[in-house]
């Protein structure tokens, strides 16, 4: 769903709203501009007055300089150097004067202080154009007497009368020159006062103008301010209740991917408390969701942001959609939850009224009590469906061998709470619990696949997958087997119920249920026996089918014996785990068997025999491939715990001991069937326990077969034997 954000929070201009500021700006902008103009105006006005107050104040230096030089022409008649000298500085001072005098009178340019040629304005005002005026008359008889000197001079002429007659005008004039000067000097600098104080009457007016229009703007804004406060105050809380009021966490992100300054009050108990605004949305995710998912997320975002992009199309690509986190808690701690993370796109109009996509909402709801409750209905099914198994299982076992298995099972559970029990005061002690537990479980699920009780057979694979883990651990520990704890508790409770069901089913119940079945692809009528070893050929073909392969179990003389339970049941513990090993590592599949020319269907052939009063022999005999001796050593090889040349020169028989080794198996991966290395192993130290004699023998693609040879224990000899 996409989101509108409304054109009135988006700033438009309102000309009659601001007209009053728009106004008094405009105002303060025009008085400002004329104030700078006048005052450019004035200053180049008073930066000329200067000039011709100093041309003025030259003036009065140049006709003391000319008296003083005609004075030194007076005296330097004998002394050529000198007289030029002089006489040089009279014509340059003569000609200045004459020409700066001209220039405040009609205007016009003039040489400078610095010998730079400024242009002079004819002075206008009373004083200086009367000092002008007596200075222009006193000036032209003294310029005659100096300009006849200086003609005398240059044409090498009597100059003596000349030089008399310019050195009286000297004396008369120069006195009443300076003053003339000094007065025209005075009236410039009166101009120029008055200039400078018209100057800053007006930029005094100006500045109180522009105060008081500042102070107008300041009541006109202020008052524009309070009005917009007030509305944003307004919006403010109603989107404070609104955030604070939702149950979902909300926020939304630029394109930047950058969170905006408002979030709903329920984001921080969503997500945890931190500081959001400003936050990048990378940074948001990345301690509660994988990198992958994180960088998965970004990319959807940015389709949110492109506008060719359908909204719709892409929504089942939220890669947030369902999401468990682990939120840190102030503790130290984590808190696991289960959030849902949805978008829409936000849009706004732009300056031409198109739709434009600005950010994109982000809806944060913590579904954590939902997903419980899904699982605990999942975890309700699921046990209601393993009880239906369990009843299903039960009705088609016979009832005095279920009765043993349940026996049997609690025996077993005994042992391993006293292996578990047992003190450990060394590391290896704590690892050779774990093995000793592996045995007593494997022949558990072995037990439990020969009866087809699928439950405790996966029960016993899981215990089986956590004792590898402790197996392969290397800072192995007591408190590791804390799981492993557990599942031996619910697997002891499971039983309870099974044995408590099994006495309320009844076994004629389940005995009649079972009058009729079909064994062998022949239908068997009345009770089955209940001695268990029929139940090997249910447990043959289970595997079988599991491993897709098919197999015919031919058994004989196994209940032509008489023996004691106890000992019958490690018998058929040997008997499952080798029927097991012919099925998953020695029959072939149907296809590989048609390729070799074999009968599709593979072959184990099961014997137990009495060779002597004391003695019986078991044989267990496929017509498989056989032991693979390069797989063995190939296993060996990768295992590491034997030097590689040391492999090489192996025998075959050698090798062949390697399939008894603890944790040992050829198999490519591990399932229900293979890949722990227990199931020989547990053959091995039966035939041990039993002081009994094991031996194999093989033809590659033809056949494997086990021969032990066992005594006789028959009931109430077993203590002796084990004596």
């Amino acid at each position: 769903m996409s989101q509108n954000i409304d054109s009135q929070y988006k700033p438009r201009f309102d000309f009659g709203k601001y007209k009053g500021i728009i106004v008094s700006v405009a105002l303060f902008l025009l008085l400002d501009a004329s104030v700078l103009l006048f005052n450019f105006y004035v200053s180049f006005e008073i930066a000329d007055d200067a000039v011709g107050v100093n041309l003025a104040g030259r003036q009065r230096m140049l006709s003391q300089r000319m008296a003083k030089t005609l004075f030194v022409l007076d005296a330097s008649r004998d002394d050529p150097a000198g007289f030029k000298t002089a006489f040089d500085e009279l014509q340059l001072s003569k000609g200045l004067f004459d020409e700066t005098l001209n220039g405040f009178i009609n205007g016009g340019v003039v040489r400078g202080a610095g010998k730079e040629v400024v242009t002079l304005e004819p002075v206008t005002n009373r004083l200086g154009k009367d000092s002008l005026q007596n200075t222009l008359l006193l000036w032209q008889p003294y310029k005659s007497a100096v300009e006849q000197l200086t003609t005398d001079v240059q044409n090498n002429l009597p100059y003596e009368s000349s030089l008399v007659a310019a050195v009286a005008m000297a004396r008369t004039h120069n006195l009443a020159m300076l003053s003339s000067m000094n007065d025209l000097t005075v009236s410039l600098e009166q101009v120029a006062a008055s200039k400078a104080t018209r100057l800053r009457i007006i930029q005094t007016v100006g500045i109180s103008l522009a105060i008081i229009n500042f102070l107008f703007i300041m009541f006109h804004f202020v008052r524009q301010l309070r009005d917009s406060d007030k509305v944003i105050e307004k919006a403010r809380r109603e989107t404070t209740e609104i955030l604070e009021t939702v149950n979902e966490g909300l926020f939304l992100i630029d394109k930047d991917l950058i969170l905006g300054e408002q979030h709903s009050a329920r984001l921080v108990d969503v997500l945890g408390p931190q500081e959001f605004a400003g936050k990048s949305f990378q940074a948001l995710l990345e301690n509660i969701v994988s990198e992958k998912d994180a960088e998965t997320a970004r990319g959807f975002i940015e389709l949110l942001f492109d506008s060719k992009v359908k909204e719709k199309l892409i929504g089942d690509l939220n890669p947030l959609s369902l999401v468990e986190v682990n939120i840190a808690q102030s503790n130290g701690g984590f808190l696991t939850k289960h959030l849902q993370f949805s978008f829409a796109r936000a849009y706004q109009k732009d300056d031409a009224g198109t739709q434009q996509i600005s950010h994109v909402l982000v809806t944060v709801l913590d579904i954590t009590e939902q997903v419980k409750l899904e699982r605990a209905l999942n975890e309700s099914r699921k046990h209601n469906e393993s009880q239906l198994e369990m009843i299903t299982g039960l009705l088609h076992t016979h009832p005095g061998l279920l009765k043993e298995f349940i026996a049997n099972s609690f025996n077993c559970f005994n042992r391993v709470n006293n292996i578990l029990r047992q003190p450990a005061k060394t590391t290896q002690a704590v690892r050779d619990k774990a093995t000793s537990i592996f045995r007593e479980i494997h022949n558990f699920k072995g037990e439990a696949a020969s009866l087809k009780l699928e439950f405790f057979e996966t029960a016993a694979h899981k215990m089986e997958d956590t004792l590898a883990l402790l197996r392969d651990k290397r800072d192995l520990s007591g408190n590791d087997y804390l799981g492993l704890t557990v599942q031996l508790e619910s697997l002891i409770s499971y039983t309870q119920q099974v044995e408590h069901l099994t006495e309320k089913l009844g076994q004629f119940a389940v005995v009649s249920s079972n009058s009729q079945r079909p064994v062998n692809n022949k239908q068997v009528t009345g009770s089955r026996r209940s001695d268990g070893w029929e139940q090997l050929e249910d447990f043959v073909q289970n595997i079988a089918m599991r491993n897709g392969k098919m197999v015919k179990l031919v058994a004989s003389g196994l209940s032509e014996i008489d023996l004691d339970s106890e000992y019958q049941k490690k018998l058929k513990d040997i008997c499952i785990q080798l029927l097991r090993n012919a099925v998953v590592h020695g029959i072939e599949t149907p296809r590989d068997r048609e390729l070799s020319e074999k009968p599709i269907v593979g072959r184990i052939d099961l014997r137990l025999a009495k060779v002597s009063e004391t003695e019986m022999e078991l044989t267990v005999m496929d017509d498989g491939q056989g032991l693979d001796y390069d797989a063995i050593r190939t296993k060996a090889l990768n295992s590491g715990k034997w030097p590689e040349d040391e492999i090489e020169s192996w025998t075959n028989k050698h090798l062949l001991g390697l399939i008894f080794h603890e944790g040992f198996s050829t198999a490519a991966e591990i399932n229900k069937d293979a890949g722990r290395g227990v199931g020989m192993e547990a053959v091995m130290n039966h035939v041990l326990a039993q002081r009994g004699k094991i031996s194999v023998s093989s033809r590659s693609g033809r056949h494997c077969r086990f021969v032990i040879t066992l005594p006789i224990v028959h009931a109430n000899s077993s203590e002796e034997i084990a004596a």
